[in-house]
């Protein structure tokens, strides 16, 4: 859709965004094989769920997508010497780029919420409003899907560091003020009185590598998450073991 934007073809559909597509779509079909007089309501959501899940991640990559190329777009450092074209090429920039940020973190906490309930991990008794990151360390410290969750834990591992940045803009960008501004708002403090403060773009460069880090890390535990959901219908799920034992001794591993 947002490719229009820069009058490009529709995306093709490939590389990690199918892989957690085909993994989606695959958990559906194993729903639609449940006659529907056999169906239980929780079956029922899980399928609206899912459908969610397909538009969510579609969402993320094309605000991805966009937040990229605008970023190209931009070449001045300080903003206010940004011709008007360049100024608008980054507002639209930041805007996407924003949007992104907030979906990715928005997918991982709805995949944690429906974990949690197609599993019943009973996060809640951890945290009443829990993160994606909480379920997985409530299934580590608990041994449950001891699977699922050496899977999930390599992959949180494997971006720990460009997640924790990306998860530090969103906080600022949804908890307190803008970060821009509060970042203004900082150096003025600091400077010399008189002294004019001129505000710097964003770091586009290295901001969009960090994207694309946690996109791809997000479309990779979507996949993972809905291949094992769909080869663990409910009557066949693997006991919940509470043992906090592990093989290899990685009883020692911190959240």
């Amino acid at each position: 859709m947002l490719r229009a934007l820069f009058d490009e073809p529709p995306r093709k559909e490939e590389g990690l965004l199918r892989e957690a597509n085909e993994a989606i779509r695959q958990y559906m079909h194993t729903l639609t094989l449940i006659p529907q007089e056999r169906q239980t309501p929780q079956e029922q959501r899980f399928a609206i769920w899912s459908q969610s899940f397909l538009r969510s991640i579609d969402e993320l990559e094309q605000s991805q997508y966009a937040a990229s190329r605008y970023g190209r777009l931009v070449d001045t450092t300080l903003v206010d010497q940004m011709p008007p074209d360049e100024r608008e090429q980054y507002n639209r920039h930041l805007y996407y780029y924003k949007n992104a940020l907030i979906r990715l973190f928005a997918i991982l906490d709805k995949l944690g919420q429906f974990l949690n309930e197609r599993f019943a991990l009973q996060t809640e008794r951890i945290k009443s409003r829990f993160s994606y990151f909480t379920v997985l360390r409530n299934m580590h410290q608990n041994g449950l899907y001891t699977d699922l969750e050496q899977m999930l834990y390599e992959l949180k591992m494997s971006y720990k560091e460009p997640v924790a940045r990306l998860r530090n803009q969103r906080n600022m960008e949804i908890h307190t003020i803008d970060a821009d501004l509060l970042d203004d708002l900082i150096k003025a403090r600091e400077s010399k009185p008189g002294e004019r403060i001129r505000p710097e773009a964003e770091e586009i460069d290295g901001n969009l590598a960090d994207l694309e880090a946690g996109c791809e890390m997000t479309f990779r535990i979507v996949a993972i998450a809905f291949r094992y959901i769909a080869k663990h219908p409910p009557s066949k799920a693997p006991v919940r073991s509470r043992q906090k034992a592990r093989e290899g001794g990685d009883a020692g591993r911190r959240r």
